[in-house]
């Protein structure tokens, strides 16, 4: 494989400029679920307050130096933080990343952190304060998707790669390593994802240029002071990043996502005999005998019609089940192996807002192992359109259901998936990033990504993620036409307000399954 050449800054600009910030203390680390040996759970990214450029803000930093700046449970938690104190204090917020995506050695733990941030930025756009993000080096998977790429105002260091996936996992997933000028902060300037890319000297001024025309009256230069100050702020002296990949090792003997939780019931849909192995049930999922999700979505809403965009790898319908009742349905993908684009991601958020709209259902039914990630994908903006898509699904005031019926491989997967309820076929598996992808970033064999996953359905049940493993007869119809309709028939007797507040406790906190 060729050699990436980057660009890495000669000195860190974010000293001077942080220099007045107050770091806030920080949280417990995340717990070690998966069981990876010397695992620390320490997040990587830490939050203060203070003037910046002169400006008062709350800011988050990422620390790339941390397991490369990889964003977990711990880090959402901080996240959280930092965004409930600008709410607080009516002080926009700065978002400096420096980060190689979700942190594999939490799973799908930590992939659920890019929901929590989802949710976070939607209550600080709610309450009329700006989100302004500086893409470092390196800002890649859900920390683009979500923070880089859906700030108010963005802007990227030239040097940086930026993209939905880091150029060793596209090769990985792809085969072909993206070309030099794809997965860049210039690249990104000139796809119109960031509107501005610049060398890290100037990055202070357009900060300052940005931060005066976001900040409330009250907090604009000349007007309130700043919070007082009662200590000096500690900022790491050495953030330049050295290398894009975690050196945490694999478990050597087993799996550890091998453990059953203690007393743990057996569950419907568990295959009799021994249980797989995280890379059989991947394979399961591509190779089993069963229907892909665009068909099973026509069969449950077969009296109805499609809603169609450019990208047919995304199938939507809006119909009648079975049983009379009209929803709106996603198969995201609608073929096996299917990695949606952009469009496809437009219409997923398209079909939840036409949902909330006419007070319908949202079905969705997972099948991808992940986003396209090459450069085509990259300069179309897959991964704002990722973002926007699990923001719709998130607050789309139906009541929403999701079916993993097969694969689902990171946020690509996770944006359908943000729903009240979640359901996994027996078939179905779902994990921070795909195989090949986190094979490739945690220097392990595919079986080993695989089995350290924690991505079984069983796993996903005693993580909370999952609500229900399905039985085997109801992982397609008649018997998932049944299943479904019973459950949107308890959603809709639910209280509209008590059912949206569970959701938001779902996917607003860290998951509370297995520690």
């Amino acid at each position: 494989m060729a050699r990436r050449e980057t660009t890495t800054p000669p000195r860190d600009w974010r000293h001077d400029l942080l220099a007045e910030v107050v770091r806030q203390p920080g949280g417990p680390a995340a717990p070690n679920r998966l069981g990876w040996p010397d695992y620390d759970g320490r997040p990587a990214m830490w939050w203060g307050a203070g003037p910046v450029e002169g400006v008062p803000a709350v800011v988050a930093v990422w620390d790339f130096t941390i397991h490369g700046g990889s964003f977990g449970e711990a880090d959402a938690t901080a996240f959280t933080a930092a965004v409930n104190a600008a709410i607080a204090a009516r002080r926009p917020l700065v978002s400096l990343v420096r980060s190689g995506g979700t942190r594999l050695q939490e799973g799908v733990a930590g992939l659920v952190g890019l929901a929590r941030v989802s949710i976070a930025l939607g209550q600080l756009a709610a309450a009329g304060l700006g989100h302004i993000a500086v893409s470092d080096q390196p800002t890649t998977g859900g920390m683009w998707v979500t923070v880089g790429s859906q700030a108010d105002l963005r802007c990227a260091v030239l040097g940086a790669t930026v993209g939905f996936s880091g150029p060793r996992v596209v090769a990985a997933v792809t085969g072909t390593l993206p070309p030099s000028d794809s997965h860049t902060a210039l690249a990104a300037a000139a796809a119109g994802l960031v509107d501005a890319a610049v060398e890290p000297s100037a990055v202070a001024s357009w900060l300052g240029h940005a931060l005066r025309a976001v900040a409330p009256p009250d907090r604009a230069p000349g007007g309130q002071a700043p919070a007082d100050r009662t200590s000096t702020s500690q900022t790491s002296t050495d953030l330049t990043p050295t290398d894009l990949t975690s050196t945490d090792r694999a478990p050597a003997d087993r799996a550890p996502a091998d453990r059953a939780p203690a007393g743990r019931a057996p569950l419907a849909g568990e295959a009799p005999g021994p249980r797989r192995s995280g890379w059989e049930q991947v394979l399961a999922a591509r190779e089993g005998p069963r229907r892909p999700a665009g068909v099973i979505l026509a069969d449950l809403l077969a009296a109805g019609v499609d809603l169609v965009g450019p990208d047919r790898t995304v199938r939507a319908r809006i119909g009648l089940l079975p049983t009379g009742l009209a929803a709106v349905g996603v198969a995201v993908a609608a073929q096996r192996g299917g990695a949606p684009g952009p469009d496809g991601y437009r219409l997923l958020s398209r079909a939840a807002g036409l949902a909330g709209r006419l007070s319908l259902p949202l079905l969705t039914l997972v099948d991808t192992p992940g986003a396209a990630c090459g450069p085509a994908a990259e300069a179309a903006g897959i991964a704002p359109q990722i973002g926007a898509a699990m923001a719709a699904v998130l607050t789309c005031p139906s009541p929403t259901i999701s079916i993993i019926v097969g694969e689902g491989g990171s946020g690509g997967a996770l944006a359908a998936a943000c729903a009240d309820v979640v359901l996994v076929s027996p078939d179905g598996y779902l994990t921070a990033l795909a195989p090949e992808g986190a094979a490739t970033t945690l220097r392990i064999n595919l079986a080993a990504a695989a089995d350290s996953a924690g991505l079984r359905p069983d796993d996903l049940l005693a993580l909370g993620f999952a609500d229900a493993v399905l039985e085997r007869c109801d992982a397609d119809l008649p018997g998932l036409a049944l299943r479904v309709a019973d459950l949107l028939l308890d959603l809709t007797l639910r209280d509209s307000d008590v059912r949206l507040a569970a959701r938001h406790d779902k996917w607003s906190t860290g998951l509370v399954g297995f520690q």
